[in-house]
């Protein structure tokens, strides 16, 4: 049972971050924050993934072979999100001159987290652990959907 609560109370940070975090209509419209914020979501998803992942691997819900599998996978998902986070970071403004470069390192963090959902998560046998890593990742996907949609809107061209 105390894995549960502590699965449950991860899993309840990273939501409250993640609806915390985005505005509901109005706001300043401030694209790079609403990029940072969804990055930092994206982060505390994966953060959240590997704290769950080693209870399951000590308490024996995942293989050994499960939990490497995983590791592997979230550390590509981890080293993408940086990437992209870092660069999110440095930019002052997000426009035409920059969202080219950030599309690539976004399309490498969706890439590394797809692979983690379909070559990590949907193979782990225990079917609770299964479920639970699933849903970080639905919060995970949520974060990324609305930088897809900061990605469609057009992206003002720089003043010189």
């Amino acid at each position: 049972m105390k894995h549960s609560k502590t699965w449950a109370t991860c899993l309840t940070l990273v939501l409250a971050m993640l609806c915390l975090s985005f505005e509901c209509g109005g706001g300043d419209g401030d694209q790079r924050r609403k990029y940072a914020k969804a990055a930092d979501n994206i982060a505390g998803g994966i953060n959240t993934m590997i704290k769950v992942k080693r209870d399951f691997a000590q308490n024996g819900r995942i293989s050994a072979d499960e939990e490497r599998r995983l590791t592997e996978l979230l550390l590509r998902a981890n080293e993408a999100t940086t990437a992209f986070n870092n660069r999110v970071r440095t930019v002052t403004v997000i426009d035409a001159s920059n969202s080219a470069e950030l599309g690539n390192l976004f399309a490498s963090v969706t890439s590394a987290i797809a692979e983690l959902n379909s070559s990590g998560v949907l193979g782990v046998q225990n079917a609770d652990a299964k479920s639970k890593l699933s849903s970080i990742i639905a919060t995970i996907n949520a974060a990324m959907a609305i930088i897809s949609q900061l990605q469609a809107q057009p992206q003002p061209t720089p003043t010189p």
